[in-house]
């Protein structure tokens, strides 16, 4: 029997294991599972709302705030409001009451920060994990029923992303001893700081009002390039981004050297890419800038046909592919 490896399930098993087996239909599903889609659109009487379930299992210190983080991300970039979170707590055996105070600090620290509100979930000690796990699920509403997917993508669009790749993963693998020792406690500082760039609601706010914004995809596990084949596998495309146009932090640069880590395969929450039609990309770049998010133009979607590419540093033309255990997993060791 094939084992499986860590991080995300690999598509060909998801549709063959999990997509298989999705219980009743129900006519007011309007999206439900596919690969490279961020959260779930459900019609309920009059609105539109988002879900979405994602666990934090490779950070410590900050694993409450992320899961809010990441989940109202995942909600956002559907062009809905994050409203409602459900946390199930799991703590390893012999956690103290502190650790659990923390937890439950952040994650209400998180929510008061976006108006969202805790509703429900479960806490409990688990045997047989290592460190604090913890799922959230969100649900939001869809501003003025226009929602997003990752399979909006169109054919000639422009593809863009904000911030810089790897900002979850460079904080999350500054706490790494190895990196500690090499950079200083300054350094690891200054990375931590970057878990409050995750947050991604704001623009995904900003890009919901522009008419030539056509999808928005979340980058997480896989980074940017899982992230960009993820959107092209939704939208049935084909995409060709440029790596010389990618914005990476040095704090991120120095982290993957050191650990010999791949940047653009680094988990990076806190990012997002997104496409934009022809003649519109002046209207979306000038409202980013008024909202003060740092974005890049890094690419464009082609035909299926013409298949899934990148441009390395050196300006070499090299096959996408599908995304695999993300490269943060190999820094946690």
């Amino acid at each position: 029997m094939s084992r499986l490896k860590v991080g995300k399930i690999p598509n060909e098993v998801l549709r063959r294991v999990v997509f298989a087996r999705l219980g009743a239909a129900d006519a007011s599903v309007i999206l439900g599972p596919n690969i490279g889609e961020d959260a779930a659109l459900i019609r309920i009487s009059k609105d539109i709302v988002a879900f979405k379930s994602d666990p934090i299992t490779g950070s410590v210190d900050e694993v409450g705030m992320l899961a809010v983080y990441v989940n109202a991300n995942d909600i956002a970039t559907r062009g809905a409001i994050p409203k409602w979170f459900i946390q199930c707590i799991l703590l390893p055996e012999g956690s103290s009451i502190a650790v659990l105070e923390k937890i439950c600090r952040q994650i209400d620290e998180a929510a008061k920060e976006m108006g969202v509100s805790i509703v429900g979930g479960h806490t409990e000690i688990t045997p047989g994990i290592s460190r604090p796990i913890v799922i959230g699920s969100m649900l939001g509403i869809v501003k003025n029923e226009r929602f997003f997917t990752s399979g909006g993508a169109e054919v000639g669009d422009l593809l863009y992303m904000t911030k810089s790749v790897g900002l979850e993963g460079t904080a999350i693998l500054s706490s790494d001893r190895r990196i500690a020792t090499k950079f200083g406690k300054a350094f690891t500082s200054k990375c931590k700081k970057m878990l409050r760039l995750i947050n991604v609601v704001k623009e995904c706010m900003v890009l919901t009002t522009l008419k030539g914004v056509t999808s928005m995809h979340d980058l997480t596990e896989g980074g940017l390039l899982g992230g960009a084949w993820e959107l092209a596998e939704a939208a049935s495309s084909g995409i060709l981004l440029d790596l010389k146009l990618v914005p990476v932090l040095e704090e991120t640069r120095l982290i993957c050297k050191a650990l010999g880590l791949d940047p653009y395969r680094l988990i990076s929450s806190g990012a997002i890419i997104f496409t934009v039609k022809r003649g519109s990309e002046t209207k979306a770049e000038a409202a980013l800038r008024e909202a003060g998010v740092r974005f890049a133009k890094i690419g464009e979607v082609n035909q299926a046909s013409r298949g899934r590419s990148y441009l390395d540093l050196a300006g070499i033309r090299r096959t996408l592919k599908p995304p695999s255990s993300d490269e943060l997993w190999k820094g946690l060791v």
